[in-house]
């Protein structure tokens, strides 16, 4: 017997049914109609041999027609098996676009499960749990922190490590729940930021780093697209109205006073996002940034600001989707951080497709390194 639910953390899919022994139906529980309507997360629990299921994909009913899916697809799909404890992409079968919903013929293994998700899935007690061991195993080089709790109560959990009294970086992901690429990402900086290596060693001695993997745990634990417990995007923090004095979610004004407090030498933000259909070329990876560098009033910050938009243009694969910036809207933080308190950022797309665990670690770690030289190049 085949059952399928998504009754768990990060899952995502509802109004399903059983159009057959091995033949289900369900939608994504989407957010928005612009693109976060598209992430899925299931199991499918098998008490018998191994066999093939079909899962037929379709959007979320609430918006009329087509959103996401015809720009996303083709693209990954990840697949966790309970017993291997790891996802893998789906190579078997690829997934089916037939206009109105995606089919997947997915190979269920014999008295086991399978976890089938968009994303190579980065639950928020798995990452916390990441970062309370980094701290407990090197009580010498990062302690733990907490910014501050969610809506729901829940900890954005940090590590600290570096010298005090030196410039601070901040590194953050998890706006948007459903792009666990980033929170892989800031998980190896973490990784890397605390270990033994010469390179690390050095840069905890010239900067003080604060790693918050997850900002938004609540929809990072619910399954959500976009949103946080509020029902809020985090990304426009500000609305509709870029000169309100904080910005509207709860999440959002945690990090906006720490950023007021602390004045950061340097903001790094990453996100995510699936498939290559209208992307130039591998790894299919993205970067925004400010519409208008005039922004930074001070000369100095805007060569800062100029120079690590060359690091990422040059030195990583950002440009590899659209070949140029994305930009962000006055009502991000990136924005308003630039705008109001003259922070330089950078901010970097990984994607779902490309970016398992490993591959999106890797991928942050080489950005953090850029970055982080470039910052201390101009502050010296």
């Amino acid at each position: 017997m085949i059952r399928l639910s998504s009754e768990f953390e990060c899952g995502n899919g509802k109004n399903v049914e059983q159009l057959g022994e091995r033949h289900f139906r369900l939608e994504v529980d989407g957010d928005k109609q612009d693109g976060y309507c598209v992430y899925f997360c299931f199991d499918l629990l098998n008490d018998g041999p191994e066999v093939d299921v079909t899962v037929e994909l379709w959007e979320e009913s609430q918006f009329c027609g087509p959103t996401a899916f015809p720009v996303f697809f083709p693209t990954t799909i990840w697949l966790q098996p309970g017993s291997l404890g790891r996802f893998r992409p789906l190579h078997e079968h690829q997934p089916e676009w037939l206009g109105d919903h995606v089919l997947l013929t997915l190979p269920v293994p014999s008295q086991d499960s399978l976890r089938v998700a968009l994303t190579y899935v980065a639950p928020y007690s798995r990452v916390a749990q990441t970062i309370r061991n980094l701290c407990e195993e090197r009580p010498d080089r990062c302690a733990l922190f907490s910014l501050g709790q969610s809506v729901e109560g829940r900890d954005l959990v940090g590590l600290r490590c570096g010298t005090p009294g030196r410039p601070k970086v901040i590194c953050l992901a998890g706006q948007h729940p459903h792009e666990h690429p980033g929170l892989w990402a800031v998980l190896g900086i973490a990784d890397f930021i605390t270990s033994g290596l010469p390179e690390a060693v050095e840069l905890r001695d010239a900067l003080d780093v604060w790693v918050v993997p997850t900002v938004n745990p609540d929809g990072n634990v619910r399954g959500r697209n976009a949103f946080n417990a509020e029902g809020l995007d985090p990304y426009p923090a500000f609305g509709d109205d870029p000169d309100a004095a904080e910005p509207r979610a709860h999440e959002n004004r945690i990090l906006w006073r720490w950023a007021e407090a602390e004045q950061p030498a340097l903001w790094a933000n990453f996100h995510a996002y699936p498939g290559w259909r209208n992307n130039s070329e591998y790894p299919y990876e993205g970067w925004y940034k400010v519409a208008d560098r005039a922004l930074y009033r001070d000369p100095a910050r805007r060569r800062l600001y100029d120079a690590l938009c060359d690091t990422v243009r040059l030195l990583t694969d950002g440009p590899s989707t659209h070949e140029q910036a994305a930009t962000h809207p006055e009502t991000s933080l990136c924005h308003q951080l630039a705008h109001r308190h003259q922070i330089p950022h950078v901010f970097y797309e990984l994607n779902n497709a490309t970016s398992g665990r490993q591959g999106a670690i890797r991928r942050g770690i080489h950005v953090f390194r850029h970055a982080t030289r470039t910052l201390l190049h101009y502050l010296a």
